[in-house]
């Protein structure tokens, strides 16, 4: 079943009601209005996403590749119940060392739609050892860097800091050292794309404009994840 106008009218009255009981006596219309769409964007998308990643989890369900409509309010000011955007995303899952991964991710709210690939909340640690490969010249980082430029798709997003974290470094690389955190979306609003029978395929199939830059994404986290475990290993020592 393609997304359909329903599918957004039912997220914001949901949101609008924003009560648990509302939602329970109206959970069939949200299976069959929103979770269903949800589960053929899913099955439709992963054979692609599998070329790019074997190890992406593409299991159409909540809590797997699909985003939950409760939110979670125990940190937050909004105490609202129920989200009224939700999205799709692909990663190789959890690690059980609490830290993000690299997904792709598509999002569909009533304003629109956004999809691309980057990391939710890197952090300082995973950020610096991207800008490490970056500075270095490592072949991924070249890879990306050219893939980048070579589309005019997905646009490199992010938080930048003030100063210049590298002012000497040329202009081509400040985008990607100069950012919090860094991510390529796509973000619109065409019906003729968003209602499209073949919506999934065509998202997946220009999501693999983006797989060089995963492929540094990973290179990025699996430096960052040698650095910790050498640290940790030197503190180890020292105890000694």
């Amino acid at each position: 079943m393609p997304v359909t106008p329903e599918f957004f009218s039912f997220l914001v009255e949901n949101r609008l009601h924003d009560s648990k009981a509302w939602f329970e006596a109206h959970r069939e219309e949200y299976d069959r209005l929103v979770l269903e769409p949800l589960r053929g964007l899913v099955r439709e998308m992963a054979p692609v996403m599998l070329a790019i990643d074997p190890r992406l989890v593409t299991q159409p369900a909540v809590g797997k590749t699909i985003s939950r409509v409760f939110r979670d309010t125990r940190f937050s000011r909004d105490k609202s119940a129920f989200r009224e955007h939700l999205w799709i995303s692909f990663s190789r899952g959890k690690s059980g060392r609490h830290e993000p991964v690299p997904e792709f991710y598509f999002d569909l709210s009533p304003d629109g739609y956004s999809y691309g690939c980057g990391w939710y909340c890197p952090g300082t640690q995973l950020m610096e050892a991207l800008r490490r490969l970056v500075l270095e010249g490592d072949k991924t980082a070249r890879a990306a860097i050219r893939a980048a430029e070579a589309q005019d798709r997905f646009r490199l997003e992010g938080t930048e800091f003030k100063r210049k974290k590298h002012p000497e470094a040329p202009e081509r690389l400040q985008p990607w050292l100069n950012r919090k955190d860094l991510y390529f979306s796509h973000n619109g609003s065409d019906p003729g794309l968003l209602y499209a029978p073949d919506l999934g395929e065509r998202v997946a199939r220009e999501l693999v404009l983006l797989k060089p830059v995963y492929d540094l994404f990973w290179k990025a986290q699996d430096l960052a994840r040698a650095e910790e475990i050498h640290t940790s290993t030197a503190l180890n020592l020292e105890e000694w």
